[in-house]
């Protein structure tokens, strides 16, 4: 279901500045809601938060560019045991 604008929300929005928020109030409620256009949505969607993310896909890509970096050369290997080899404060 996709609701239509009413001609108050309509009014607001024509009333606001560009790139300010329109916030509506739920009546019964009193939560508010922001109108933000389709394309300012797609735009922000990721920041939203995406259920779907897994870090775990990045990891190729970050062994590469790790390797790039030069995180392969053995004399990087200390770090694995950084910890380890802490002295003690």
């Amino acid at each position: 279901m996709t609701p239509k604008l009413s001609n108050e929300q309509r009014q607001a929005i024509n009333e606001q500045q560009p790139g300010e928020p329109v916030y509506v109030v739920d009546a019964n409620t009193q939560e508010k809601w922001v109108l933000v256009p389709d394309g300012t949505y797609q735009k922000i969607r990721a920041l939203l938060g995406d259920d779907t993310f897994d870090i775990r896909e990045t990891y190729p890509i970050q062994d590469k560019v790790a390797a790039a970096a030069g995180w392969d050369d053995p004399a990087m290997d200390d770090y694995n045991d950084y910890d380890a080899h802490r002295k003690n404060q």
